[in-house]
């Protein structure tokens, strides 16, 4: 199957690029080449920058009061409702109103008016593509897309363990959310071993990709060997592949866990000063598991 794409992909360039680049370049002086990849991402950036071009920018204000419990607990609530109507995203269209909403609340008393907490449970999400490895990366350890892949590259390409040279996670390149059968059983077993069989679930967690137009050539980044935790590897290695490690590593083990038991929990709450009123919400979550 691997050959047969590689084939496709060959004939693909040859039809589009070779076809295409010729007649780009006799009707639009000193334009680029065209191709199966870049003709079709082109597209989508010409797309997207005309969708913004047409948007219209509306101004809209949103009012978040911080409250305290009796034990001194601060949370945030958010105004759902004032003068007896339930408020859109629009419905505060400019600073006056928000003022005037905001004065109200300052002098206003707040009384819970329900309390309503429901367990629920997460399922783990698949291991890393090269995609969500880049965003996680941005968002948890504020690595660049070019930083994440050029860290990865050497994970990949083998780093010197105890005097033996290892690649420490598969290849970096992929947008297929898939393990190896015999990877996720060592997975498993280092479920076990590193944090106790309550956290295996009875059967292996088989991970598909919802893009239509994948192609799934590669498995998802994972360690190479699970045995390999974060801690035995971590004195081989510099400050960023250490981190960008332990995020590959912990992300591959969760996707064979077991759910997260949350209780979620959502408080209505009433705001009164003098004849006027208003509604917010509070919703937090817990971790039981």
């Amino acid at each position: 199957p691997l050959v047969d794409a590689y084939l496709a992909r060959r004939a693909l360039d040859y039809l589009v690029g070779f076809t295409l680049s010729p007649v780009l370049w006799r009707k639009l002086p000193g334009a680029r080449s065209a191709g199966r990849v870049q003709s079709v991402a082109l597209r989508l950036v010409c797309d997207r920058e005309s969708e913004i071009e047409r948007f219209i920018r509306e101004e809209y204000w949103q009012i978040a009061a911080i409250l305290n419990t009796p034990r001194n607990d601060s949370f945030e609530a958010r105004l759902t409702a004032f003068a007896g109507k339930k408020l859109q995203k629009l419905d505060i269209a400019n600073k006056a109103q928000a003022d005037d909403i905001k004065a109200m609340l300052e002098g206003a008393t707040f009384k819970a008016l329900s309390v309503e907490a429901k367990p629920t449970k997460r399922n783990p999400g698949p291991p890393f593509t090269t995609s969500t490895l880049q965003q996680a990366a941005s968002s948890g350890l504020g690595f660049s897309a070019t930083r994440t892949m050029q860290v990865a590259q050497k994970l990949y390409e083998g780093m010197d363990i105890g005097g033996e040279t290892a690649g420490l996670i598969t290849y970096m390149r992929t947008d297929g959310v898939q393990m190896a059968p015999e990877a996720i059983e060592a997975a498993r077993n280092a479920i076990v071993s590193e944090f106790g069989a309550k956290y295996l679930p009875e059967k292996p967690r088989f991970y598909t990709t919802k893009a239509k137009n994948a192609q799934e050539a590669h498995e998802a980044i994972r360690p190479t060997d699970f045995k390999r935790t974060p801690a035995s590897v971590r004195q081989y290695l510099d400050a960023d592949q250490a981190r960008l490690y332990e995020l590959i590593w912990k992300r591959a083990i969760a996707s064979q866990m077991q759910p997260a038991e949350i209780e979620r929990t959502t408080v209505e709450i009433e705001a009164v000063n003098g004849a006027r009123t208003a509604e917010l919400r509070a919703i937090g979550s817990v971790i039981r598991f």
